[in-house]
This record gives C-alpha cells, sequence and structure tokens, in this order.
C-alpha cells in the first residue's frame, strides 16, 4: 500500500493509528525494541484493547527503515525495502515455505521505498528463533532448512517470476542481491579491517591458521577484486535461475517453539527478512544460510546436506537435474566471495555501533561469525578456486564495467 501518512518512526505510532490499521480499538500498547538489524529496525508490540478485540492481535512486529538517512544508505543501495514490500504484497500468499503474516503494509511510494513499514505477526507466540550467538541450528535443523529451500526453488525453477524487475534481470544474468556493496570492496577492506582492530582488540586474520582466508582476502578485496567477481558471475549467470531468499542465516529463521514438544520434522520453519531476495543458481543460498550460522562440526556435514537436498530438488521438479551437484557445490563454495566482500563493506557501518550498549549482541554475532566464516573459507578451498580464476586477469582497471 502507498500512503503519504503512516508512522515514520515508531515514536509516531499512536493508539488510534493501530486501531485503524488493525480494526479493533486499542487502549495502549507498549513498543520493545528488537535487535537493530543491518539494513532495517523492529519493534515488538504489545497490544491492549478497549473491548472485545475479535481476532485482532495481542501483539505484532513493525519492522521499518532506519532512522537515520547514513544507516538507510546500504539498503537503498540495494533496494532491500522494495524487495521486501514487494514479497509480502505480491508473493506472500504463493510462496512453498512459511513467512510471517502480514496485517498490513505502507510506503512512500519512491521508487526504493526509502520509508516502509510492515506490520506483522508476532512469531514469538508460538515459534522461537535460531540466535547466532548462542543457539545456532544443529545438524538436523541445518539439514530441514536445505529441504525448506528445496520446496521454494523447485517451485520457481526457471518461472517468470525469475525476471520479475525486483527480483531479476532482463538478460538473464545472475547479480549478487548485495552487489552493490562488493564493489566498494577495494575501498573499505582496510577501514573495515582497523575499525575490526578497534574493536575487537586483534586483527581478524590473528589466529593461527588463517593465512588461507586472509590470502583470499587480499585477493578478493584487491586490484583483480571486480575481475574476480565477474568471473564468478560467468559461471553463475551461465546456471538455470529460481528465487533465492537470499538470506537464511539463523537470525532470520524460526522454529516451533520447542517447548509445543513438537520434533525436528513436525517443527514449523518459518523465515524472515526477505529484503535480499533475488534470482540465481541455489547454491549462493545456502552459502548464508551457513557460513557463518553454524558451528564449524556442523556445517563441515554441508556437501551430505547438498546432497540430499538436490535429490529433493529433483524429485520436486525434474527439469533441476540439469542443475548437477557438482555445479551446486561450485556455487555454494564461490559464493562465499560474495558475501565476505558484502560483510566487510556493511562492517564500515555496524562495527562502530558495537561500542553503544545496545550493540553488544552484534559483537558477540560478528565476533562468532568471523571464526566460522573463516573456517568455511579454508575448509572449503575457496583460494585455489579464485586463485585458478584471477590467474590470468589485469587489474581492474581493464576490466569493463557490469
Amino acid at each position: 500500500m502507498i500512503a503519504q501518512d503512516f508512522p515514520r518512526t515508531i515514536g509516531e505510532i499512536s493508539e488510534d493509528w493501530l486501531s485503524q490499521t488493525l480494526g479493533a480499538k486499542v487502549a495502549s500498547y507498549e513498543a520493545n525494541f528488537l535487535e537493530g538489524g543491518v539494513l532495517s529496525d523492529a519493534f515488538k508490540v504489545g497490544i491492549t484493547y478497549d473491548g472485545d478485540p475479535g481476532e485482532a492481535p495481542t501483539s505484532v512486529v513493525l519492522k521499518m527503515a532506519k532512522a537515520s538517512a547514513e544507516e538507510r544508505a546500504s539498503a537503498l543501495m540495494t533496494n532491500s525495502y522494495t524487495k521486501e514490500l514487494r514479497f509480502f504484497e505480491d508473493l506472500l500468499d504463493e510462496v512453498p515455505i512459511t513467512a510471517p503474516k502480514l496485517y498490513a503494509s505502507f510506503s512512500d511510494g519512491s521508487a526504493t521505498s526509502e520509508f516502509f513499514l510492515l506490520v506483522m505477526e508476532d512469531l514469538t507466540q508460538h515459534s522461537l528463533v535460531f540466535d547466532q550467538v548462542s543457539d545456532p541450528p544443529n545438524a538436523e535443523y541445518a539439514r530441514k532448512i536445505a529441504m525448506e529451500a528445496a520446496k521454494l526453488h523447485a517451485q520457481y525453477w526457471e518461472s517468470e517470476t525469475t525476471k520479475l524487475p525486483w527480483i531479476g534481470r532482463p538478460d538473464g544474468r545472475y547479480v549478487f542481491g548485495l552487489d552493490e556493496l562488493c564493489k566498494l570492496v577495494t575501498d573499505t577492506w582496510g577501514p573495515f579491517r582497523e575499525l575490526w582492530q578497534e574493536t575487537f582488540g586483534a586483527d581478524i586474520f590473528s589466529d593461527e591458521g588463517d593465512g588461507p582466508a586472509e590470502e583470499l582476502t587480499d585477493l578478493i578485496c584487491g586490484p583483480k577484486s571486480r575481475g574476480i567477481h565477474e568471473k564468478i558471475y560467468e559461471i553463475l549467470s551461465s546456471r538455470p535461475m529460481t528465487v533465492l531468499h537470499g538470506d537464511m542465516r539463523a537470525d532470520n529463521v524460526f522454529r516451533t517453539d520447542p517447548a509445543a514438544g513438537k520434533s525436528v520434522e513436525d517443527s514449523t520453519i518459518t523465515f524472515i527478512d526477505w529484503q535480499v531476495i533475488h534470482a540465481g543458481p541455489p547454491g549462493p543460498e545456502f552459502t548464508e544460510a551457513w557460513m557463518h550460522s553454524l558451528e564449524p562440526e556442523v556445517r563441515r556435514h554441508d556437501k551430505e546436506f547438498l546432497r540430499e537436498y538436490h535429490d529433493r530438488l529433483v524429485e520436486l521438479n525434474p527439469a533441476a537435474a540439469a542443475y548437477t551437484y557438482e555445479m551446486l557445490i561450485e556455487d555454494y563454495t564461490l559464493s562465499h566471495c560474495f558475501w565476505w566482500t558484502a560483510i566487510i563493506t556493511i562492517g564500515i557501518n555496524t562495527l562502530p555501533l558495537m561500542a553503544k550498549p545496545e550493540g553488544a549482541r552484534m559483537k558477540a554475532l560478528w565476533g562468532g561469525a568471523a571464526v566460522r566464516l573463516k573456517t568455511a573459507l579454508i575448509e572449503l578451498d575457496c583460494l585455489s578456486l579464485v586463485k585458478s580464476l584471477a590467474a590470468d586477469l589485469p587489474d581492474d582497471a581493464g576490466v569493463a564495467a557490469s
């Protein structure tokens, strides 16, 4: 919905506005800030009604743009707000995996939806989010997430949906959802490394055995950065396309509250944060899902999970057999380069926030994720693949712009 008059900040929320939005008279409400995301902010709002509310919810989650223009910049650069709005307004009712119920959506009508608001189901009423810091998915749940992804990918395999302008490109070429951030990495890598040192008191590659990850980072952030990314794009663009959620990390995945006593098999998995939905081959989906969300002992089962995923994908859509298991593994491995360079650029605005009291969990999240990511980069031998791509590349001055 496009509307000129809707709350841009949590301070503008009122009982009257909630009453109009939820269809029942609100007597009072209490808003609590949920941990700030990289691209948006979210609040849990508990509601007390005046009289019988009928089917109106007793709590909702409000998701809105970052308050400051500086913090909104990354989201606007990648069109993240428009992507999530369009997902909830156009695809929510047809996707074969579970997403939060939507009560209302609002946008300022600009091309990038610089100001938006989603009023969504409060999943904590029945489900529990995985916590990347203290409660990451175990092997059973990592496998279940892969099986859920198979449903999404099978339904949209080589479909017209992949050609929608807010999901894919008219030429069918694969472009990573955060590509604009990757392009900045030759400028952001140095400052990021310094900020990391200031924030954590040690260089990001100070652990024993970090050498291959550091060498890889120097390659993909160095003078051949865009050329390397373009080589990876050539590979991924040659693959069949489907719709990718794009951000299946643990903090974006809920499961039925274990207190309900349901098994992993019977638990419902719900995916939030559809801000980087895009078209692509499946490999990149699992890079983000697992690289910094799974403890190394769980992530080391990744190829086993991907074999099961591939079997299920082909079972659901036989046309997907053209995308071989070997292609899936190569794409999964190479996509670490995209995510790592995007994270470096995101970190320029995110790391300074960790000095604030409310940034404590984010600091723990990034610190733990760095160890998991470095381990994945090394154990998947991303360096050898990238070295082979970079061998004959000139410096980026000789690379045509994409």
